[in-house]
């Protein structure tokens, strides 16, 4: 009852590109034209605190960790890294203001009929069922807090600053806001322990609702690729000519770690070329995955995988784009590069676009409750 109403994404790291100081700002390339587009001039410059400002006016963001979660089927979990006392904040959450209807989706059911039905995101957001207005946290680890409505330690309360903005309305919100939380903790917290919110009786009564009437549709069977890659009848993987004969489930394709621009050696006109897989520093990385097609596979022995998995295969692959990449780790239209010598813990299996289980048309769908947090003001849906 429970497939697709968390995210299987995680992990996702930075890399700091050159060294900082204590002090500096932190900044990520959006892409060419993102200032313009806003009707901004691009003339952002780093800026550096005063340490000391920082250090008292400043929120810690290391308190918490991620983790796999102690709740059965919850996921991954937010866990703390060291002793906290009752009354510390333990992390700032600010929100980005979003409406329920721009979450909203229309999925097509296996026998024609259409359903409407809503992003993931919504799980992941705080609102009130009496307004339309959403508030997405966007802080470290915030996303990763579960519910738990007897065992909860710590809860939210605003930020001081926010008060001016509860008098806007939502598209002024949704146009400029500086809205942010802070987490606290209700009860001492030991490091290790998992952190846990009540999300509030509203969120109880749906999920306790979902289970009830929840029932899998039985033409529309999905295998999760992280199903996949944690079972050990996948290890070895299928050759494209074995695949014609005994294929995946066509929901998922098979993805290789690879940086093309280790490799970019291609001459004028050259149709096709052929390298050897390296394992360099950081390859393994979700930046570096891209679509493979398997097409050949090779005995190898004594040979381990990063993850203690002896491997008996090396594998050749064909390496394609995906989107998203830069015009460095592109290969050229109608290239074909080759890689062999690929281990087997560099192929992953990936879901196709909207076929993973969060695009369920019935998975569960509902935001996280703030109670008497939320401002009267924002509730334009009551009668």
């Amino acid at each position: 009852a429970g497939a697709g109403a968390i995210t299987h994404h995680h992990n996702f790291t930075w890399m700091v590109e050159h060294d900082l100081e204590a002090g500096d700002e932190v900044f990520v390339d959006y892409g060419p034209g993102w200032f313009q587009e806003r009707g901004f001039a691009d003339t952002s410059t780093p800026k550096k605190w005063d340490v000391d400002f920082l250090r008292q006016h400043g929120y810690c963001l290391d308190n918490v960790v991620p983790g796999a979660s102690l709740l059965e089927g919850a996921g991954r979990g937010a866990f703390a890294s060291r002793d906290i006392h009752a009354g510390t904040i333990i992390a700032p959450v600010p929100v980005i203001a979003l409406s329920k209807g721009s979450l909203e989706t229309m999925k097509e059911r296996t026998d024609g009929t259409v359903v409407k039905s809503e992003q993931l995101l919504k799980n992941y957001c705080y609102g009130h069922p009496d307004s339309d207005l959403l508030l997405y946290p966007y802080s470290h680890g915030i996303n990763l807090v579960n519910h738990h409505s007897t065992k909860s330690n710590v809860k939210l309360r605003w930020w001081n600053d926010s008060s001016p903005y509860f008098n806007r309305t939502l598209l002024e919100l949704q146009q400029s806001s500086r809205l942010m939380f802070e987490l606290v903790a209700t009860n001492p917290i030991k490091k290790g322990d998992e952190i846990y919110m009540d999300y509030g009786d509203e969120w109880d009564n749906a999920w306790q609702n979902h289970m009830e009437s929840w029932r899998p549709d039985p033409n529309n069977f999905h295998v999760s690729a992280e199903t996949m890659n944690n079972n050990d009848d996948f290890h070895v993987l299928r050759t494209e000519n074995e695949q014609q004969l005994q294929p995946y489930p066509q929901d998922v394709f098979t993805s290789c770690y690879y940086r093309y621009s280790d490799n970019n050696l291609l001459k004028p006109n050259q149709k096709r070329s052929m390298v050897v897989w390296k394992p360099t520093n950081g390859m393994i990385s979700l930046r570096n995955l891209r679509p493979c097609r398997i097409i050949q596979r090779d005995p190898m022995t004594n040979f381990t995988s990063s993850n203690n998995q002896v491997s008996s295969h090396i594998y050749t692959v064909i390496v394609m784009n995906r989107p998203g990449l830069k015009e460095s780790e592109r290969i050229p239209k109608g290239h074909v590069h080759v890689v062999s010598h690929v281990p087997r813990n560099a192929i992953v299996f990936s879901e196709k676009v909207y076929t993973s289980d969060q695009h369920l048309p019935d998975a569960f769908r509902k935001e996280i409750g703030l109670g008497d947090l939320f401002p009267s003001q924002w509730k334009n849906l009551r009668n």
